[in-house]
């Protein structure tokens, strides 16, 4: 009676390896993509909230010198609410100012972020449109 060999050969594990390596190169650059657009999600959030306290800081002293961010700051702390990002406030005028998240890690694509008095904002790489 002759027994019939049971499992995978060779060439059929290859085949499993070689599609397994194909859907890991298309989805890990979709995958970190997906992951560096949620972090500027919580880079706009803290930029937006940064932007109140700093209207805040304007009714309550009629100018928005010596408004500034950080342990002792006046309106706020310098980190987004997840970490990822320092908030800093760049300029601060009698009547403007520009407010900026800097990505504590790399961001080739937006870079930092900005925003200032006017509501207008920008980024040091890349289009408003791609990174707000």
């Amino acid at each position: 009676m002759k027994q019939k060999n049971r499992g995978f050969t060779l060439v059929e594990l290859m085949i499993v390896i070689a599609i397994i390596g194909i859907l890991a190169a298309v989805g890990y650059p979709a995958y970190t993509s997906a992951l560096k657009k949620s972090n500027r999600a919580d880079a706009v959030d803290s930029l937006l909230s940064l932007a109140g306290r700093m209207e805040e800081y304007y009714m309550n002293n009629n100018t928005y010198t010596g408004a500034t961010v950080g342990a002792t700051g006046t309106v706020g702390t310098d980190q987004t609410s997840e970490g990822l990002y320092t908030l800093e406030v760049t300029s601060a005028t009698a009547f403007a100012y520009t407010i900026t998240a800097k990505p504590v890690g790399t961001d080739t694509e937006c870079g930092n972020l900005t925003l200032n008095s006017q509501g207008q904002k920008g980024t040091s790489a890349g289009t408003v449109e791609a990174c707000w």
